[in-house]
């Protein structure tokens, strides 16, 4: 068996990142388990169970959105709080008990309860439409919040003090509360009266007692529930551990001399954030996979690893898909621009525009951001018409999107703009905007990776300062050295329709070595690995 501990958790805390639904989303749900773990489960790799390290009251909701509902899971704060359950329940608000005297007010974006004229509570819905929040107030101050678990109860209550949060209370599915976290340090007591978890193991689940009665921090808990598990596990058994500083101290000490494998992924890797309990768990690693050839040489500089075997798998695989950036009259130019510097993304502007305006009247260019900052497209076009007046060209051309017109001045004699922001946080977002795109321009020192075998997977040409395993130089791309060569690359793909092709044609034969069967007998080989390094050491 497979175990894959994800990092799913919310500003360093051991909790989901579930949010209202009219947010914007801050960071994609998508990482690398998420991609191993539909590989497990729809190829059909190895026997695996999700074993769920953080409170994730709506885990159901998220293995749904990731399209494998069904994936099996074992989750440590299911077991801290005593509860067996695994199935969705529908409920409403209209189930919970409400004083006399309500009245419902439904806004366009939460459900407002007020009683005797005065704001009584706000009931919050996520993306899938489930109710998970409900914000208690007394005198318009919020004095406690009830989050509610997809299974159809109350499984965490936040009460506040003077508006700031001071307690968090955790209950199982008949309302017992089973510990109590309080926030000003920390320190975790347990009830009582119900002074049990539960251990999954092979003969259904058991009831366990907590050794204390009081912990210093709620890690300590998740530890003690955890080490109580893996004690019904095999020895032969795999922990595909997704690397982050949350846990790498609990999982140094809990799966010593464990079978590991350690998945690093780029957004969520930071080579100065490797700890002592990082370092400790690489050092007795059995394997490491990395998402892309630049996190495997960062983790080289930084960390002695030769003695363990490394393979570059990335979470994304290609496949053919088809754009129709060929049917639109435009060409559009998509421009990378999260790490590139000022200096810099004022001399591509200025060239891109000198390119419209001289040459090609016809392209126009999407600057692409992976930002989720609320203003972010309205401030990439203000420095984007701050550069544009500096260099004596009409900044009205990154005024904002006002449709595209026949002419090159629209009706109140006004430049048409030509610079649009494309700002998409999540994968399905980019892959929406790519499918308007006729050429990708990333000339950042490290290219956007998702979007690099995006656009190979639709067979989009790409401009780049290197060379990578998703593009070659000649073949579905040109690398340039300095920003003079642009509109000259850009030329070669957009006045040429057969080199266009000739793009199209070399990025679906590159890309067939990062197909999904691909991606699966790459991790057939690390299990493999694992599988035959446990039998030889049986065999001593």
């Amino acid at each position: 068996m497979q175990y894959f501990i994800p990092a799913w958790y919310k500003d360093n805390d051991w909790k989901e990142n579930e949010q209202v639904w009219y947010r914007s989303r801050t960071v994609t749900e998508f990482d690398d388990t998420v991609k191993q773990i539909q590989l497990f489960f729809r190829k059909k790799v190895a026997p695996f169970k999700i074993l769920l390290l953080g409170f994730s009251p709506n885990f159901r909701h998220f293995l749904h959105r990731q399209g494998v509902y069904h994936a099996p899971y074992i989750s440590c704060f299911d077991a801290m709080q005593g509860i067996s359950d695994e199935a969705i329940r529908l409920f409403s608000f209209h189930d919970l008990t409400w004083p006399g005297g309500v009245e419902f007010i439904y806004s366009p974006f939460a459900v407002i309860v007020r009683k005797d004229g005065r704001k009584y509570a706000q009931i919050e819905f996520a993306e899938d439409g489930n109710m998970f929040r409900v914000d208690i107030f007394d005198n318009e101050l919020r004095t406690c919040s009830n989050y509610y678990d997809d299974r159809g109860f109350v499984s965490c209550q936040i009460v506040y003090r003077n508006g700031v949060p001071y307690r968090e209370q955790y209950f199982n599915k008949d309302g017992t509360w089973k510990f109590a976290r309080f926030l000003d340090d920390g320190h975790v007591v347990i009830n009582p009266e119900s002074s049990w978890f539960l251990i999954p193991g092979s003969r259904g689940k058991r009831r366990a007692e907590y050794s204390k009665k009081r912990y210093s921090r709620i890690d300590d808990v998740i530890e003690e529930v955890l080490q109580s598990f893996l004690g019904e596990t095999s020895e032969d058994d795999g922990f595909i551990i997704a690397m982050h500083p949350m846990h790498s101290a609990i999982l140094s000490d809990a799966l010593a001399g464990r079978r590991t494998v350690l998945s690093f992924f780029e957004r969520r890797f930071n080579e100065n954030n490797i700890t002592g309990s990082g370092r400790k768990i690489i050092e007795s690693a059995d394997y490491i996979v990395t998402d892309r050839k630049a996190t495997a040489d960062a983790l080289h500089r930084h960390i002695d690893t030769e003695s363990v075997p490394l393979k570059v798998i990335t979470p994304y695989d290609s496949r053919v898909e088809f754009g129709m950036s060929q049917h639109l009259r435009v060409q559009n130019i998509l421009l990378a621009v999260d790490h590139i510097n000022s200096d810099d993304f004022s001399k591509i502007v200025v060239t891109l525009a000198e390119y419209v305006i001289r040459k090609n009247d016809r392209a126009r260019i999407c600057i692409f951001t992976r930002s989720a900052q609320y203003n972010e497209r309205a401030r990439l076009l203000d420095k984007t018409a701050e550069v544009l007046q500096h260099a004596g060209i009409d900044p009205d051309f990154a005024r904002g999107d006002t449709g595209v017109s026949e002419s090159s001045v629209d009706a109140s004699g006004r430049a048409q703009p030509i610079f649009s922001v494309a700002q998409c946080v999540d994968e399905m977002s980019v892959n929406r905007t790519l499918r308007e795109q006729h050429i990708i321009v990333d000339l950042q020192d490290i290219p956007d990776q998702f979007l690099q075998i995006s656009a190979m997977s639709m067979g989009i040409p790409q401009i780049t300062v290197r060379e990578t395993d998703y593009i070659v130089d000649g073949k579905n791309g040109i690398v340039i050295s300095d920003t003079e060569q642009l509109p000259d690359a850009l030329d070669y793909y957009l006045k040429s329709i057969v080199h266009h092709n000739q793009a199209e044609i070399a990025s679906y034969d590159l890309g067939s070595g990062f197909s999904t069967e691909k991606l699966v007998d790459s991790w057939k080989e690390v299990i493999s690995s694992l599988e035959n390094k446990s039998t030889s050491a049986g065999q001593c």
